[in-house]
């Protein structure tokens, strides 16, 4: 009996049980995330988990963060690329903020164009790595309310790539 026991818990159900008891809380200004698509890979995979929390300060730039697609009624992981008062863009394959293109290393794949996005105070414009692969991003549902969002900390399964984000 034992041993049958030993089958149905494994190192990952106690990691997951243990993270989930300590730190879900009801206000959920901590919550715990598994992802489930690609398109912030290699980053972050499908069946890796994070742990996010929710902050009063403002985001940077390559902060990922996680917040509800209410459309969809899914929680989705995006990288943050534009903030308060910033318009974006992107033209020829280029992401542009203020009409001058930027440095965007986290990109994947080609950012198709889009018509500019005026980010205004308390939001911010979000994409996935794999813009090919990424829905639910602000090129459809425009600027996200940043107090919505919870910022991705830590990257705790698989326990081979255990990752701290700040």
């Amino acid at each position: 009996m034992l041993k049958t026991l030993g089958r149905f818990i494994n190192l990952k159900t106690i990691i997951l049980v243990a993270v989930y008891v300590f730190l879900k809380k009801e206000d959920k200004s901590i919550t715990t995330y598994e992802i489930k698509e690609e398109s912030m890979s290699p980053e972050l995979l499908p069946e890796d988990y994070v742990v996010a929390v929710k902050t009063n300060e403002p985001f940077n730039r390559g902060d990922m963060v996680i917040f509800e697609n209410s459309e969809k009624s899914i929680s989705v992981v995006k990288r943050v690329l534009g903030l308060p008062g910033e318009t974006v863009s992107a033209s020829d394959g280029e992401l542009k903020i203020n009409g001058n293109a930027i440095n965007d290393s986290w990109a994947k794949t080609v950012t198709d164009d889009f018509i500019d996005c005026k980010v205004n105070e308390n939001e911010v414009f979000v994409l996935g790595d794999q813009r090919r692969l990424s829905t639910s991003d602000s090129r459809t549902l425009g600027a996200i309310d940043s107090s919505q969002c919870l910022k991705v900390k830590y990257r705790y399964w698989p326990y081979q790539r255990i990752k701290a984000y700040e």
